[in-house]
Formats: structure tokens, C-alpha cells, sequence
């Protein structure tokens, strides 16, 4: 009956928008979220695990809408999904990380919410892991909003290694975005016209790095194929311009 009712109001709310051209509000996405985190609950003992990793995959066109203030919204987002958890005495292994993506194939108004359960390492957790075991046996703070507002999430330690002129350099790879490009103000500064003042971000989801291509003018390469996004492995080259950046993992 749960099932029904969450697709009867997905369903509703896609033909809302389509008849009445009504834009994607931030409030609707948040109560996804949190339909979501009720969804995929994992009973421990006495405690009940919710994801902390979500993605919400979006039509173009509102996609676009929020691209402003997109990590603005994420962050907002994910409080909204700590706070929902707090209320519902559900327990987080980590702070809530929510990343917005765009997907071709989904019409305005219409939205997919992807989620996982993800330690503070930034590993995928398994209901039957010995983490969740650890925690419900009492040996893991169970969710504390304080602390977890204060606390940024670790994340899987990786870098990125390349050619500065003749010095060799190996940038870390962390919980916040890593920007790459011309522009000055990006983490990675390459200094090639032919690569695009904002090119390349690479973000952590769902426990693993992603590579996305910002609509550059010449495009990303990994491993000599052409990507608009791409899951990072180990080893994995990055030729951005004429520069090549490798991507190494402890994983």
C-alpha cells in the first residue's frame, strides 16, 4: 500500500506540472528526499539506519532552474533530510550528502531520487556489514544534529596527480567539489586555452568519485574516450586540453 500511494503521488505531481507548466519547487524535492530516507529503512537491533547519500536526478529544464544556487540548495537539502531523520529518531552513519544531476530522459516536473547508506570513510554500508553492527551494539554515536552539523563527512582518500610546468604535482581529492579549469578561481588551475575556464568537477557520490564534464568546448577524456560523466577508478588518465591528470585511489 506505501508502494502505491508513493507512486500515485509521483505520479500526481509529474502531471501537475505538465498540465499547469508549474516549476519544480525546492520543497518538492525535499519531501522526496524524505520519502525516500523512509523507503529504505534498515532495522539494526533498536535502531533504524536511513541513507546519507542521495542523488536527485532532474529534467534539463529544472535542472537549469537551480543551477545558480545549486550547491546552495544541496546543502539546504541535506538538512533537510538531517533534520528529518532527527524527527523520526532514525540514525545516520554520517552527515547527509545530497547531489543534484541532470537527466535527459526525465520530463519537467519529474525527478528520481537515488540513495545509499554510507559510512563516514565514505564506503557503501550493506545491512548485514559489521558497521551497523558496531553501531547498534552502542559502539557508534547514533545521530547527534549538533555534532553532525559541525563535523564535515571524511571522505575515501584519492588525488589527483599531473604536470605543472616541470614540477610534478598531487592535488587530494575530498568531500567538497574539486573544480577544474582556467579560471583562477578553480581548485585544478590549468593554464591551456584549450581547456574551458570552468571544465571539469569532480564530486564524491554515493561513496565514490565522479568525474563531470561542464559542457567544455573540447571536452573530457578518460582513458581516451570522450565522457559527459564518468565513476573514477584507480589508475583512470584524465587528459583535459593537453594536459593529463591521473586519478589515484586507496581503494
Amino acid at each position: 500500500m506505501e508502494r502505491l500511494e508513493a507512486f500515485a503521488s509521483r505520479l500526481i505531481e509529474g502531471w501537475s506540472a505538465r498540465l499547469f507548466g508549474a516549476k519544480l519547487q525546492p520543497v518538492q524535492i525535499a519531501k522526496r528526499l524524505i520519502r525516500a530516507m523512509e523507503a529504505h529503512q534498515t532495522i539494526s537491533l533498536s535502531k533504524t539506519f536511513v541513507p546519507n547519500s542521495y542523488v536527485v536526478s532532474l529534467s534539463p529544464s529544472d535542472f537549469e532552474q537551480f543551477a545558480q544556487y545549486r550547491r546552495s540548495l544541496e546543502q539546504d537539502l541535506a538538512e533537510a533530510v538531517l533534520g528529518g531523520a532527527r524527527d523520526r529518531n532514525y540514525t545516520l552513519l554520517a552527515f547527509p550528502t545530497v547531489e543534484m544531476e541532470r537527466d535527459e530522459d526525465l520530463a519537467p516536473g519529474d525527478l528520481r531520487v537515488s540513495c545509499a547508506l554510507v559510512d563516514a570513510s565514505g564506503e557503501e554500508v550493506t545491512p548485514d556489514s559489521k558497521t551497523l553492527g558496531a553501531v547498534a551494539a552502542g559502539h557508534t554515536m547514533v545521530l547527534d544534529r549538533e555534532k553532525l552539523l559541525r563535523e564535515k563527512p571524511r571522505a575515501p582518500k584519492a588525488s589527483l596527480a599531473f604536470h605543472d610546468g616541470s614540477d610534478r604535482r598531487e592535488i587530494p581529492v575530498g568531500a567538497e567539489p574539486l573544480a577544474i579549469g582556467r579560471d583562477p578561481q578553480n581548485d585544478i588551475v590549468l593554464d591551456d586555452r584549450r581547456v574551458s575556464r570552468k571544465h571539469a568537477e569532480i564530486r564524491l557520490r554515493l561513496g565514490r568519485y565522479t568525474l563531470y564534464d561542464l559542457q567544455s568546448t573540447n571536452g573530457t577524456y578518460v582513458n581516451g574516450r570522450r565522457v559527459a560523466e564518468m565513476v573514477l577508478s584507480d589508475g583512470d588518465r584524465v587528459a583535459i586540453g593537453g594536459v593529463e591528470l591521473q586519478f589515484r585511489s586507496a581503494d
